[in-house]
């Protein structure tokens, strides 16, 4: 005998947590959610007021003047969670395209309270108005979703001739801390687009964070940019582009060839691409009003590249730290003319009436298909192409001032022989005589300037090689740190008493080299970060502290200790950290390079460093106990390409004579000092804190 008996899926309670607060891991997505229901009702502002929320039991309120909800959009639509009854090629009545899918990131909203209520009333019965409370509690004491009855009430309307939705999320599990709102608040002000061209739809919260950032975010700084970047592909697939300076005149602009790597048409919907470039170096881009630190304000606020989909901002993309484009790792790769994400802001926009644009079920940005892939390459192209346009400008201009340069002196020089034929012959002769001697010492100059120059681009050449070649190392000095450890971890427990006699001491020299060697890397990053190049005030103390925390492997694996004795009022130089750092370094290089070559000096192996004030200077002393200076005179030591180190360079110490002069001090050595090795003697004008 054969029983059929129907059944059906049923979905444990514990279903609801997962898909709302686990999916939605800060407060401010799930209320971007139903402000995001609101844009697809229609609604032109929407109202998000906060209520006690900086502890336990508050309330949100959003509001907003959409549409509204009959009782079977209600039924069908906002109480079913996984599915949208929206359909998204259709426009709404203002000629919007609908962004809500599944409904969960509506859930992870309800569910930041114990109890939430919405209150609709739909502008197709003007009479009445509909309400449905989710009590939660009521999910605890049962097993399956299913088991818990809402009730859809419809009464009489509350307010005549208004309509649109309301929800109330009471009681809030959980305090809503300063940097939830702020976020929130950014996320709003962005989410309806800064950039001059908004969709109609204004999204408010009700809190003063919210309005001192709107009145950073509405001011207008976009005029103050030194590039403005706008590429488009249509509905073919053909990328274009255009650029204009800070005065709007068109430099360049681009064909689908000029940007796309191959021929092939973009496999992506229509989109745009507006990108402003800013130079936070130069003020001649600002206009008097306008303040560098005004700017750097807004661009805190509102910086990034975001992406606008169906006139809606995405989350991720352009948050702090989300830089989907790569704009931050291109230009530590190639620095030369490149925006980063603190320097710019921009906006891709997608109408995507196909659906192609897949957003995650967490509405954590799309799903990285195709079409997401070929739009992330389309802007990144297209910043390329404007970087290249850039550096071409760049080179011509460099070239026609060479020229330019040439062609002035040579002129110059005839019309000023010339002059002196003119002359009675007894003048004629001392000036000629003035005019060869000027000549010679012109000439020294300029052969002096050509050998630093050829100094100056191999240290370019091999600071850049090293960093590249740097930065590959980590992926297989992370395996054999990797090895080592799984080395030790079986070593134990096959060899239990006898790992300590055999293995123990390899695999720890293994891993102390391993530690020593991933440090490169950093070192390589940390020198060549772009902020350390600005030219401010410098505090020699910390510098001392933080060359001699990027070398520490370093000198812990060739046994080296360092020791500090820093005075206590921490001056400052006006220069770059960069500078300092690298006098530094250059330094305590050249003492580790004269132990490892002087094995004798083993033991007790020691580099000093002090900071002193003398009158309106800092003094910077670096002393080791190697062997001292040997077979080069200490004014020798400073010429590019003398060293005693074989296959050295010679350009160390020339490059800290060369940095400490124009940081407006001097440098000098001793052979000798009190701990026998050399000693180094750097002295730098202290900066007025004023500055």
């Amino acid at each position: 005998m054969t029983e059929i008996r129907p059944d059906h899926f049923k979905f444990s309670t514990a279903i609801l947590s997962r898909l709302g607060e686990e999916l939605n891991p800060h407060p401010d997505q799930g209320i971007i959610e139903l402000v995001r229901n609101a844009y697809d009702a229609d609604a032109l502002t929407c109202r998000v007021k906060l209520k006690k929320v900086n502890k336990k039991g508050g309330m949100i309120r959003i509001t907003d003047d959409g549409y509204g909800m009959d009782f079977e959009e209600i039924s069908n639509g906002w109480l079913v969670l996984g599915r949208s009854t929206k359909q998204r090629r259709r426009r709404t009545k203002l000629g919007r395209l609908p962004v809500g899918d599944k409904g969960l990131g509506r859930l992870a909203a309800l569910r930041m309270g114990t109890r939430a209520t919405l209150i609709t009333r739909p502008k197709k019965e003007p009479l009445f108005e509909h309400r449905v409370t989710i009590d939660w509690g009521k999910y605890d004491n049962v097993n399956v979703v299913e088991d818990v009855n809402l009730d859809i009430e419809t009464t009489a309307a509350t307010k005549s001739g208004e309509y649109g939705t309301e929800v109330i999320i009471e009681q809030l599990k959980t305090a809503l801390k300063k940097t939830d709102i702020k976020r929130l608040a950014r996320s709003l002000l962005l989410l309806s687009d800064p950039f001059g061209s908004p969709s109609g739809f204004r999204p408010i919260l009700d809190t003063p964070e919210y309005e001192q950032l709107e009145t950073i975010v509405r001011h207008d700084f976009f005029s103050s940019n030194e590039y403005h970047l706008i590429a488009k592909i249509d509905s073919k697939g053909m990328g274009q582009a255009k650029a204009r300076d800070s005065n709007g005149k068109l430099l360049w602009t681009a064909k689908h060839k000029d940007l796309r790597k191959n021929d092939n048409p973009y496999e992506t919907p229509k989109a745009s691409f507006e990108f402003w470039a800013f130079n936070l170096g130069k003020k001649e881009f600002l206009p008097r009003s306008v303040s560098m630190g005004d700017l750097r304000t807004w661009l805190r606020a509102v910086g990034g590249v975001h992406f606008y989909h169906r006139s809606l901002r995405v989350h991720p993309y352009g948050d702090k730290g989300h830089d989907w484009l790569d704009m931050n790792l291109r230009r530590s790769q190639s620095p030369e003319l490149r925006p980063s994400t603190n320097t710019s802001i921009g906006r891709v926009s997608v109408d995507d009436p196909d659906n192609l644009l897949i957003q995650k079920t967490d509405r954590t940005g799309f799903i990285e298909n195709t079409p997401f892939d070929e739009l992330r390459s389309f802007a990144q192209e297209a910043l390329e192409w404007l970087a290249n346009r850039r550096m071409k400008k760049r080179e011509d201009e460099r070239i026609k001032k060479r020229t330019t340069a040439i062609r002035t002196f040579k002129k110059t020089r005839k019309a000023l022989e010339q002059a002196i034929t003119k002359l009675p012959s007894r003048q004629r002769d001392q000036i000629k005589q003035i005019v060869d001697s000027f000549e010679n010492a012109r000439t020294k100059q300029v052969e002096t300037l050509k050998e630093e120059v050829q100094l100056y681009r191999t240290l370019s050449t091999v600071g850049t090689t090293f960093a590249v070649f740097a930065h590959e190392l980590k992926n297989p000095l992370s395996r054999i740190q990797n090895m080592a450890r799984a080395i030790e971890d079986k070593g134990q427990t096959i060899l239990k008493d006898k790992y300590a006699k055999f293995l123990q001491r390899p695999v720890k020299i293994i891993t102390n080299s391993t530690n020593a060697l991933i440090a490169l890397p950093r070192i390589a990053i940390q020198l060549l970060e772009r902020d350390k190049r600005q030219t401010k005030l410098v505090y020699i103390n910390m510098e001392v502290e933080a060359v001699l925390n990027m070398v520490e492997p370093f000198l812990k694996e060739v046994k080296v200790k360092p020791e500090v004795d820093l005075v206590d009022t921490n001056p400052p130089v006006y220069g770059s950290k960069a500078s300092i750092q690298c006098v530094l370094m250059n330094i305590i290089t050249n003492a580790v390079n004269a132990f490892v070559l002087h094995r004798e000096y083993l033991k007790a192996r020691k580099i000093v460093i002090r900071t002193s004030v003398a009158k309106d200077n800092v003094h910077i002393n670096v002393l080791d106990n190697g062997p001292g200076i040997e077979n080069l005179s200490t004014e020798e030591i400073w010429l590019p390409g003398k060293t005693t180190t074989p296959n050295g360079t010679g350009l160390g110490l020339t490059i800290v004579r060369d940095t400490v002069t124009d940081l407006g001090g001097r440098a000098y050595a001793i052979a000798h000092s009190e701990l026998g090795g050399a000693e180094f003697f750097i002295e730098l004008p202290i900066a007025e804190e004023k500055i």
